[in-house]
Order: C-alpha cells, then structure tokens, then sequence
C-alpha cells in the first residue's frame, strides 16, 4: 500500500470513519474530475487537494468535516 493511502486509512481508522476508498490510474479519469497534478484527493466527490496529500491531522479535519 502506498504511503499516501495508509495515511487516509489511518486516519479513517483514528477518526472511527468508514469509507470506500478509491485509487484512480486512469489519466482521462483523474482529468475529468479537474485532478491536474498528482496526488489528487477528492472527498465526497470534491476536489480538496492536488499536488500532495493533506497532513495527517488536516486531512482527519477534512474528513471529520465531510462525514
């Protein structure tokens, strides 16, 4: 598992959140969503960053504001 990812279920895990988590490869998929650097993430359907994953305790805010 890539570190990024563990990063996101680590902090689902922390926050006792579920989710479906979605690695996306497809470079026409990611542009469609508006993704254009890598890593992107994007909560609920919502871009929330691009170029690099949130630190940990930002994104446990992201996702604690999104559930």
């Amino acid at each position: 598992m890539n570190r990024n990812k563990e990063q996101i279920f680590q902090s689902l895990s922390e926050l006792n959140l579920t989710a479906d988590v979605e690695h996306v490869r497809d470079v026409k998929e990611i542009a469609k969503a508006g993704i254009m650097g890598s890593p992107g993430l994007m909560i609920n359907g919502e871009v929330v960053a691009v170029g690099k994953v949130p630190g940990k305790e930002k994104l446990k805010s992201m996702l604690q504001k999104e559930s």
